[in-house]
């Protein structure tokens, strides 16, 4: 009876402990979003996610039959915006390249040599990309800012941004940065998502900052994918989310995921959140 009786009340201070780091963490993250949004990446990157490469809401139809496909599908979508123009771009980055599961697909299907270079906030997920991705010649793998890119004036080829400049607090400067490291002629390859208002704001900020681009609506191509491919995230969450966060917070991570009756994937069903497409060209 007393080992039951532990056994509960560690149970008990467990679910506590976990409920007061996650009051403390939507306060932090209410009183100065973008800043803790780091720290809040460091540690989603810092837990086992197993196999999972990738985190973008995914594009359907996709090529193939891998579990990841929706996502990579993601990235030969923006390729094949590049269309002919690819080949002849050699030098490329990645802003925000999460687990790296999406930059090492790419590499893998551009179509002629290519150095690329995939940068991120969070050293917990460069480490992770490092053991798994590695061995890929021509691949590396920096920590840095996208808004203030640890790299030279027109350093790069091809730039590519997937559903993370949202997060960035500032698009204008985000833009700025990836036009000056961006040669002339060079491609922005890019996709996130916001508001419809917010959609034509963006824009904007992308052509005063020098880039050319039109955005392309693939709202029901991602609606679509986060719906074929619920199960899969589901199963994520299930068996890698750790519980006491899970538990707490399972509207909010299942948001997260974009699975079926989650407010995400509605508000892309209904279109009060759009998602958009480009490959702009600096001028």
């Amino acid at each position: 009876m007393i080992g039951f009786q532990l056994a509960g009340a560690l149970l008990l201070v467990s679910v506590l402990a976990a409920a007061g780091y996650v009051v403390r963490l939507k306060a932090r993250l209410e009183r100065n979003p973008h800043r803790r949004r780091d720290r809040l990446w460091e540690w989603f990157y810092g837990l086992d996610w197993g196999d999972v490469g990738t985190n973008n809401f995914g594009f359907a139809p996709a090529e193939g039959d891998a579990p990841e496909r929706f996502q990579h599908q993601m990235y030969l979508e923006l390729l094949r915006l590049a269309g002919p123009r690819a080949r002849a771009h050699a030098d490329l980055l990645e802003i925000s390249c999460g687990l790296g599961g999406g930059i090492a697909h790419l590499v893998r299907h551009w179509p002629g040599p290519v150095a690329a270079t995939a940068l991120d906030i969070s050293e917990n997920a460069l480490a992770r990309c490092r053991r798994a991705y590695g061995d890929i010649a021509g691949l590396g793998f920096v920590r840095g800012s996208a808004l203030a890119l640890p790299f030279a004036d027109r350093a790069f080829d091809v730039v590519v941004n997937v559903e993370a400049s949202h997060n960035y607090g500032d698009y204008p400067g985000f833009f700025r940065e990836v036009q000056r490291v961006l040669r002339p002629g060079g491609l922005f390859l890019y996709c996130d998502s916001g508001d419809p208002g917010q959609a034509a704001t963006v824009a904007l900020a992308m052509r005063q900052a020098g880039l050319a681009g039109e955005f392309r609506d693939i709202t029901g191509n991602v609606v679509e994918a986060c719906r074929l491919d619920s199960p899969r995230r589901l199963a994520v969450i299930r068996e890698r989310a750790p519980w006491p966060y899970s538990w707490l917070l399972r509207n909010e991570v299942r948001n997260y995921a974009a699975v079926e009756g989650s407010r995400k994937i509605e508000a892309f069903r209904s279109r009060a959140r759009i998602y958009w497409m480009t490959c702009a060209v600096r001028a």
